[in-house]
């Protein structure tokens, strides 16, 4: 691949040094702790079976086709949203400026459980059996001293940043190329391990078998399909971003079939390691976002070589969570240098600062998190994915993405893609949406 490529405003501009390297660093910008976190303690409390299957369903149906407008959409205009949905709309392209401020705003509290995942990687290998022994009292005083959680997150931040001055190809690139790879070792290792623990079967009955009743609820569904959106990286232009370096020869389909297949294997596999294990040690599955950080290290405690164990799955999650994080970062600097005219540097730096100020309140109040988490996490990404689908399905067209845009491919494309993507993905991210804005009161009031 040639190492530049024309941008929409004339100038050069930065490509992927590869094709696996594409593949890696969207893998790792999607997976994150949401896969290795969040879908284990989601699964446990939708139905377990019965949410894998419906997971497994919308990822296929759902995401692949509004994933692969996405990118060609990028490839195309070679830009971020803002520059790309002016060419599009016009003056009613303004409304692209929302999409680079919930990527901000994500990392102003992501990074806090980034930080959590840091230190918890150290304190397995210098803390022994203390933060096992007694998991809620430890995770109490950890999360409780304020300060050294901003520590924490500033270093967070730090690496990250270091990682995204260094550009696509040299920072983002080579980090996931080998971070991306010894991610998925790790967790296939972890699985190994788990499926020999005695007693595992009711676990993985739970886990693998569903309960095909459970199909039948609504909100099950939609909470499939808000995980099956973030596991892919769907929502405020993260495709947007990574897909703005490709080259033209690239085969998008494919590629992300790739991604989008590894991170549901990542996703299933994450499940089979905490899931099977907690249900075997008789413990609550129902902790919530606490299952990791409580529960595991109970578990673990169990285990032959507790502290190994330990420390590979919560390096594991750092991995995953490093990598998002660079993903969300590079995403807001790509958007806004592009749509402010900004060098690289002088927009990561203000990022930086901007970042570090946004997360004082995530840190000190628990409350404001919350709140917070939900205007980005919840109304925000369901509001610039349903922004994004409508735009390129119904504006930009669905056919003409494509039979102009998704041309060349060793995944051809048939009708069947405009069909999904109008009258299938744009409705379900309009559903979501209107769910997250019914859902405001009880969040506020």
């Amino acid at each position: 691949m040639s190492e530049q490529t024309q941008a929409a405003n004339g100038q050069e501009r930065e490509v992927w040094g590869s094709r696996i390297g594409f593949i890696l660093s969207t893998i790792g910008m999607a997976f994150g702790l949401g896969a290795i976190w969040r879908f284990p303690y989601v699964a446990a409390e939708s139905g377990g079976g019965a949410f894998v299957l419906a997971f497994t369903i919308v990822t296929i149906v759902i995401a692949l086709p509004a994933g692969w407008a996405e990118i060609a959409f990028a490839r195309k205009m070679r830009s971020g949203p803002i520059t790309a949905f002016q060419k599009v709309l016009g003056k009613k392209g303004k409304i692209a400026w929302i999409f680079p401020f919930i990527p901000l705003g994500l990392n102003m509290y992501y990074l806090v459980v980034v930080s959590w995942t840091l230190a918890y990687t150290i304190f397995s290998l210098y803390c022994g059996q203390d933060f096992m022994a007694d998991s809620v009292g430890f995770f109490q005083s950890f999360t409780g001293n304020r300060l050294a959680i901003f520590g924490w997150t500033v270093v967070t931040l730090l690496i990250i940043s270091f990682v995204c001055m260094k550009g696509i190809q040299k920072g983002v690139e080579k980090f996931c190329k080998f971070c991306i790879p010894l991610h998925y070792v790790i967790l296939f290792a972890l699985v190994i391990r788990v499926l020999t623990l005695p007693g595992i079967e009711d676990g993985l009955t739970m886990f693998a078998k569903p309960d095909m009743s459970m199909l039948l609820d609504p909100s099950l569904w939609a909470r499939a399909t808000g995980m099956a959106l973030f596991a892919v990286g769907l929502g405020p232009a993260y495709l947007m971003a990574y897909g703005s370096y490709l080259p033209e020869k690239s085969d998008i389909p494919m590629d992300f079939l790739t991604v989008a297949w590894w991170n549901l294997f990542g996703c299933i596999a994450s499940g089979l390691v905490v899931i099977p294990a907690v249900v075997a040690f008789g413990l609550n599955l129902q902790s919530g976002p606490s299952l990791t950080y409580v529960t595991l290290p109970y578990v673990f405690a169990q285990m032959p070589f507790s502290g190994l164990i330990a420390f590979l799955f919560f390096f594991a999650m750092l991995l995953g969570g490093l990598s998002a994080a660079i993903g969300i970062m590079e995403n807001s600097v790509t958007t806004f240098s592009d749509g402010l005219g900004w060098s690289r540097k002088k927009t990561l730096y203000t990022i930086i600062v901007v970042t570090i100020i946004g997360s004082i309140p995530c840190i000190w109040s628990d409350s404001f998190l919350a709140k917070f988490d939900y205007i980005i996490g919840d109304l925000g990404y369901t509001l610039t994915a349903a922004i994004m689908a409508i735009v390129l399905a119904w504006c930009v067209g669905a056919k003409k993405i494509r039979t102009e845009w998704l041309t060349g491919s060793s995944l051809p494309l048939g009708r069947w893609f405009d069909v999904i993507y109008k009258y299938a993905v744009v409705p379900i991210l309009l559903f979501l949406l209107f769910q997250s804005l019914l859902n405001i009161p009880k969040i506020f009031f």
